[in-house]
């Protein structure tokens, strides 16, 4: 999505206006030492004026009037330098503020963005957005804007001080500055889009970055070290030539802009000589209106430096932007508390995730309190979906899903999803301590969580480690099985106590041994909590209260385990087939 440069100013307006206050200083301090620095050369001139007349006449030298300009000198460039000093400091506290603020928000708003938003990102390229995007807009914000304020004041400080001196040399200097301006509009022109690519294939290096880290058991398994360095080197390859072109662009200006400055140098130059030569001027203005020049040409060939950087800021804060301005979950409801009592019900619910294809199809079913209901079927028949939308990780369903009555919509989320406890197929844990990975931020006696670990199977694993519930996960939590990482996130969800228990697939990956410990302790928590269970094991189906058969999003069939075996239908397939469901071929 093209976003047009002068939004993308406001945007970055819109970022600096929260902290005004602090960026007012940080402008008055730049301002401050321009101006001290514009004043300064022009005492300098003074001096030397001073000097030539007591040489020239032969009066001497008025020793006390030089050490009062001196004086002057340096209290100007004190305080240019005390001033440089607090708003580099101002410039560094704000930005990592702005950096701390940014990062939190962006944060939040992965937490409140659909589920289907968040399916359709990069896991690395929006970990580029919320450290690369953010460190470089708040290093423009707070760095590049104040040096670009400093240097158009010494500029203007400079122009003024120049026509105050001389209006001819003013006049012949300030010539260059259309030639900037158009020669710095043309490159933003044409390097801007080169600056957003550059910023989208940093996203996508890190994004397959993470992937091939993530991912790099099954890589090395299946012998593809050399596909995917080969798709590596591709990526790579587009950001090193888009880093190129807009670098190359870029840094044409400043010897355009050196170039232009000493000709212009050298005209000013034979011109003032002329003129002090006629008597026209004075040699200490001259002198000063040299030390302008610089002052002048100075900036401008900083500007042309950082304007590059300027544009990186406007590619990551458009980037920035395309998370904060993603449409958020639906509406919350009103009711914030609410306690699961009697049925949970799906009335006619039809859902797609795209508009083309209705993944569920006039679904409709219903679970007493306390009961254990299975869900089966073969892979994309729906089965997930119904937990998805259950959970309300997607709300554009038509029909509706009541709790107790009441539709799940007009209750806060935060009151559902406590009344809820779930244990998906992809094991998540985090970097910390196993026990903080079980209680997940939850407050426990250790008597219930003693009893939390036997009731998982999980106190023999932990008794086995050398910390205990101390021992640390590290970040790729490859120091603990597949399947004992599955032990503890069902431990979590025990430990949750919630009255409604979701478990999707929530055994694959345990071995047959440890899958019959679980389902046995298992089968005595689930008496007082409704659970709803997805799998392809039989261990997992047999002894629930209803089994519901799903076939392409509808509901094929629904009853008991022995009921659905006497109707020898679709389930009855299933079963005798030795339950492998993905190759049972329908009907």
């Amino acid at each position: 999505m093209k976003i047009s440069f002068n939004k993308t100013i406001r945007r970055m307006y819109k970022i600096i206006k929260e902290y005004k206050k602090q960026y007012f200083l940080i402008i008055l301090f730049c301002l401050l030492a321009a101006l001290f620095n514009s004043i300064a050369p022009y005492f300098l001139g003074l001096v030397t004026d001073t000097l030539f007349e007591g040489v020239k006449n032969k009066i001497g030298i008025d020793e006390i009037y030089i050490l009062k300009i001196l004086l002057i000198i340096l209290i100007c460039y004190l305080i240019n330098s005390v001033c440089t000093y607090f708003k580099s400091f101002l410039a560094s506290e704000l930005g990592q503020k702005i950096g701390y603020d940014l990062r939190n928000k962006l944060a939040d708003k992965i937490n409140r963005i659909k589920v289907s938003s968040l399916d359709q990102m990069k896991k690395g390229d929006v970990i580029s957005k919320i450290t690369n995007d953010v460190e470089r807009l708040t290093d423009n914000i707070t760095e590049i804007i104040p040096d670009l304020v400093y240097n158009f004041a010494l500029i203007i400080g400079s122009v003024i001080m120049m026509f105050v001196l001389s209006k001819v040399l003013a006049f012949l200097t300030i010539t260059v500055i259309p030639i900037t301006y158009f020669l710095l509009s043309y490159i933003v022109k044409k390097t801007q889009k080169y600056f957003e690519l550059n910023q989208r294939a940093i996203g996508s290096v890190n994004a397959f970055v993470e992937e091939s880290v993530t991912n790099n058991d099954i890589i090395k398994s299946f012998n593809k070290e050399k596909y995917f360095n080969k798709k590596f080197n591709k990526e790579s390859r587009k950001l090193a030539n888009y880093g190129f072109v807009s670098s190359f662009y870029s840094s044409l200006a400043v010897p355009f802009n050196k170039f232009i400055g000493n000709i212009n140098y050298i005209v000013v130059v034979g011109v003032g000589s002329i003129f002090v030569i006629n008597g026209k001027l004075r040699l200490g203005a001259i002198q000063s209106f040299i030390q302008y020049m610089k002052d002048f040409n100075r900036p401008m060939n900083t500007i042309a430096q950082v304007i590059s950087n300027l544009q990186m800021a406007v590619a990551s804060v458009d980037r920035v932007y395309e998370i904060l301005d993603i449409k958020e979950e639906a509406e919350d409801g009103n009711i914030e508390k609410f306690d699961f009592k009697n049925s949970i019900e799906f009335k006619n619910v039809t859902f797609s995730y795209f508009d083309s294809h209705n993944v569920l199809k006039n679904v409709s079913f219903e679970i007493k309190k306390g009961q254990k209901v299975a869900i089966v079927g073969k892979t994309g028949s729906g089965k997930t979906t119904i937990i998805n939308l259950f959970m309300r990780f997607y709300n554009t369903y038509k029909g509706e899903i009541l709790i107790d009555g009441v539709n799940i919509k007009d209750i806060k989320k935060e009151a559902y999803r406590k009344m809820i406890s779930l244990v998906l197929q992809d094991t998540w844990l985090f970097e910390g301590t196993i026990k903080d990975n079980i209680l997940f931020d939850k407050v426990i006696s250790d008597e219930k969580l003693s009893r939390v670990l036997s009731d998982s199977k999980t106190k023999h694993i932990i008794n086995s480690l050398p910390d205990g519930l101390n021992h640390e996960i590290n970040e790729e939590t490859d120091n603990l099985s597949t399947g004992e990482k599955q032990l503890l996130t069902i431990a979590r969800a025990l430990a949750n106590d919630s009255s409604i228990l979701v478990l999707d697939e929530a055994t694959s990956s345990v071995d047959t041994r440890l899958e019959y410990l679980i389902n046995s302790s298992l089968k005595e928590l689930m008496k007082d909590k409704t659970s709803i269970v997805i799998a392809h094991r039989l261990s997992t189906i047999v002894n629930s209260d209803m089994i519901i058969v799903i076939k392409d999003g509808r509901i094929y069939e629904m009853g008991t385990h022995k009921s659905l075996l006497k109707q020898k239908g679709y389930y009855y397939k299933l079963y005798t087939s030795g339950f492998d469901i993905d190759e049972v071929k329908d009907e």
